[in-house]
């Protein structure tokens, strides 16, 4: 058995589980998996029919941030919940893509140089994803409580959703509340952050498929005389590369769209009221979590879309010249494949990268400063 192949079925069980999220899969796989899933949906949908009930409430009122914000939170779990819709939907396809993923590490190459390139980025990307999943939980559960804890001690959030029944009075059941909202707030962003790293751990993977690819496309000029098969093989990774890349775009295209969507709804929320109170540290915490809503994403979409354009560098420098008048022909279609841009698409139509971030940021705030400006 392969290191890489070793490695990766060690992390399998986190990940079968990331992907069966990512699916929506309750109707097979291990029990526990199942069981924590239909949790995580019974548990979202009780906490957005406690928001609606609290919006009801608080609009008798006034509209303030104490509506303003359950009423975001409304908006990004009804997003997630297009997310889970689309994985039922297009779980055939990520059941392909995984499977395309572990031939992958099931490859038992001959040729030892090519053995070595496999090894080493299969393995660097199965440490990148564990780096990830360990500290982006962690991470998430300090902010879970930091933010329960703000909402504790400032009034002007306070409690943010409401019961379908009276609750007595007393200052341990006013506790008992902060604190069930503490677990609606973890327990949402969990399920949240779960579906994201089992996209983030596909993307990891086309990314080091991309890797191996530019680093065999290096070695070509050295094995065009000594192997002619060498070239076919290329062309063989290289358009399985590329069919995995189309793949993840399309799985991923509604739900970048509402990540990118939700995002920019919570930064021109977050703007409008940091031109208001400027000393509010719970403005400046929501910024990053809005960043965090689509800045993963971008992240990703920016990186293999470097990585692909690396592909058609690297087949610029292949001394073509050299191969036969057929594999010439062959070398031009496959030189014209790499010279598009493959990366992330939201909705099939916006690029996923930095660029769209910086967009994003740059109307929130636009929009923010015009609000702020009419209502002076």
């Amino acid at each position: 058995m392969s290191t890489q192949l070793e490695e990766f079925l060690k992390a399998k069980p986190r990940i079968d589980f990331l992907i069966a999220i990512l699916k929506t899969n309750i109707m097979s796989g291990p029990r526990k998996n199942r069981f924590f899933i239909l949790f995580f949906i019974l548990f979202d949908v009780l906490y957005v029919y406690f928001l609606i009930l609290h919006m009801k409430e608080t609009i008798k009122c006034d509209i303030s941030i104490n509506f303003l914000l359950p009423l975001l939170i409304s908006f990004i779990m009804i997003g997630y919940g297009v997310r889970m819709i689309v994985g039922i939907l297009k779980k055939d396809k990520i059941e392909v893509l995984m499977k395309n993923i572990m031939s992958l590490y099931e490859e038992n190459e001959e040729d030892e140089v090519i053995k070595g390139i496999l090894e080493n980025h299969l393995k660097d990307s199965i440490k990148v994803y564990l780096f990830l999943n360990k500290w982006t939980v962690r991470l998430f559960i300090l902010a879970t409580v930091c933010t329960s804890l703000y909402f504790r001690l400032n009034d002007d959030y306070g409690l943010m959703y409401a019961l379908p029944f009276n609750v007595p009075e007393g200052t341990f059941w006013k506790e008992t509340l902060f604190i069930l909202q503490g677990f609606f707030i973890g327990i949402s962003s969990l399920h949240y952050i779960s579906s994201d790293l089992g996209i983030i751990f596909l993307a990891i993977q086309l990314i080091a498929e991309f890797k191996v690819l530019n680093d065999c496309m290096k070695l070509l000029n050295e094995r065009i005389k000594t192997n002619p098969k060498f070239f076919r093989k290329i062309i063989e990774r290289h358009c399985l590369v590329i069919r995995n890349a189309n793949l993840l775009s399309d799985i991923i295209s509604e739900t970048a769209f509402m990540q990118l969507l939700n995002s920019c709804l919570t930064l021109l929320f977050v703007f409008s009221f940091l031109l208001k109170y400027l000393t509010g540290i719970g403005n400046y915490a929501m910024i990053i979590i809005a960043a965090t809503l689509s800045l993963p994403i971008c992240f990703i979409g920016e990186f293999i879309r470097v990585k692909s354009n690396e592909l058609s560098e690297t087949l610029w420098l292949i001394n073509w010249y050299e191969l036969s008048l057929k594999d010439q022909r062959i070398f031009l279609i496959v030189l014209r494949m790499a010279q598009r841009e493959y990366g992330l698409k939201a909705a099939g139509m916006y690029s996923v990268g930095f660029y769209t971030f910086l967009k994003i940021l740059k109307i929130a705030f636009s929009y923010s400063a015009i609000l702020y400006s009419l209502s002076k």
